[in-house]
């Protein structure tokens, strides 16, 4: 399992180590996101050790193997990145409800504001590409992120009718293995190190699916595994989803990328948005 910690877990198991074990772990220690976006190969090579001592030095961290010593890397640099950008919006000590619902209004605000600046515009061109040339459009994601995904799937299936999302993670695993490069996979994950989320990528990538990896993180795990790294996020830190900057900084990018996908489809677009509204309407009366 991998440890919140692991700088100090290193540190203090540094003097049980074997001589090429503390070579990795000197490496880790002074250059942690070098190490991060390294493979195993890399690894063994910038500490001048063979791959068999790198993943000796995960198992003497308590690690099942070098990608669980990512996701420690990832979740242990990421929590020291973010330790001083804690969301400022404090509804704890309002006296009224209108108090309370200006607060949470400057979170939105705040969020909004803070996601446009950080968004990769020719990223999103790009992901809007892949939307419309793939056979299908497959949604990836869990807890809020997952929430996310299937609201991706709510918009773009009333003028797409390729898009799949399902939240049990047994079935995402089992439909990541089966797509193509004819496919596209698009995976949310504010946190970036969510195991399934990354497996999911890796599965993907191996069978050349072009892969789109929507986080908060840049040092995610995931990257080596993605086509398209698309930075969307706001204050929030890898173990705290489901804050009001996560959400909304996920549903502005979804809102982003069905507009450029309704303007690129054009009539289409608006003929798909006519059947499915009609029968929707013809439900309700």
């Amino acid at each position: 399992m991998a440890t919140t910690n692991l700088m100090t877990e290193i540190t203090s198991r540094y003097s049980k180590m074997t001589k090429a074990e503390k070579k990795v772990a000197d490496f880790v220690l002074s250059s942690p996101q070098e190490a991060l976006s390294a493979t195993i190969t890399d690894l063994s090579k910038l500490c001048d050790v063979g791959e068999t001592s790198v993943f000796r030095f995960c198992r003497t961290l308590s690690l099942k193997g070098y990608q669980d010593f990512k996701l420690s890397l990832a979740l242990s640099t990421s929590n020291s990145d973010i330790g001083q950008k804690k969301e400022l919006i404090d509804v704890t000590q309002t006296s009224n409800c209108q108090e309370t619902a200006a607060r949470v209004k400057e979170a939105y605000t705040r969020a909004l504001e803070q996601t446009f600046h950080t968004l990769n515009f020719h990223a999103i061109s790009q992901t809007v590409t892949l939307i419309l040339s793939a056979r299908t459009i497959n949604l990836f994601g869990f807890g809020g992120s997952g929430t996310s995904a299937n609201e991706a799937k709510n918009k773009f299936m009333k003028i797409l009718p390729n898009c799949i999302y399902n939240s049990d993670a047994h079935i995402q695993l089992t439909q990541a293995a089966l797509l193509s490069s004819e496919d596209v996979a698009i995976i949310f994950c504010n946190s970036g190190i969510t195991k399934d989320c990354i497996e999911i990528a890796h599965i993907c990538h191996t069978a050349k699916v072009p892969v789109v990896f929507i986080t908060q993180f840049a040092k995610t795990p995931a990257a080596q595994y993605s086509d398209i790294l698309l930075l969307c996020g706001a204050n929030e830190g890898p173990m705290e989803g489901g804050s009001i900057a996560n959400k909304t900084a996920q549903l502005f990018l979804i809102d982003i990328l069905y507009a450029e996908v309704y303007k690129k489809l054009g009539e289409r677009a608006l003929e798909n948005k006519k059947k499915t509204s009609k029968v929707i309407t013809e439900k309700m009366m």
